[in-house]
């Protein structure tokens, strides 16, 4: 089966939402403490047209044929107005694909395409974040290039005292 790597379409968006809908449920899957809003996950055929037109995002897609994809790489540019250096990088916003399709090496021509798109916007620097059980995601990044820079924590705070 030939996998072709593009640009997503508007045309792709009930594919691109399925896909956004199983990152959500594989996260949810490893950390009890993730949590989607799930009438969000279904309103995504319209935050992704808007994702889709605008010039600071990008999608790449794993496209099966047969109006099936198996994978997506969404990017986007991201101003940093805290003084950090560069003022603005790339930023990896989700990535995703079928369990019976990892391990194929199709995230590496994705990362490629976005490569170019970020250079051509003059970025230099790209980060990503991924979840601290998802090991699988974890490793990949890994082997892609990416290494270890932040590590994000969180607190749940709990409610006042009554």
């Amino acid at each position: 089966m030939s996998i072709e790597i593009r640009r997503a379409t508007e045309a792709d968006i009930p594919e691109l939402s399925r896909l956004v809908a199983a990152l959500a449920a594989w996260e949810q899957s490893l950390d009890p403490r993730v949590q989607f809003d799930w009438d969000g996950i279904r309103d995504a055929p319209n935050w992704l047209r808007l994702v889709l037109n605008r010039g600071h995002h990008a999608v790449w897609v794993a496209d099966a044929g047969d109006a099936r994809l198996v994978g997506h790489l969404w990017i986007r540019l991201k101003h940093q107005a805290d003084g950090a250096l560069p003022s603005s990088i790339g930023y990896i916003s989700q990535a995703f694909m079928d369990e019976a399709f990892r391990g194929r090496g199709l995230m590496k021509p994705m990362l490629e395409a976005a490569f170019e798109w970020f250079r051509d916007a003059g970025i230099t620097v790209i980060t990503l974040s991924v979840l601290h059980r998802n090991w699988v995601g974890a490793t990949a990044w890994h082997r892609l290039g990416f290494s270890d820079w932040r590590e994000e924590r969180r607190m749940d705070l709990k409610p006042r005292p009554k």
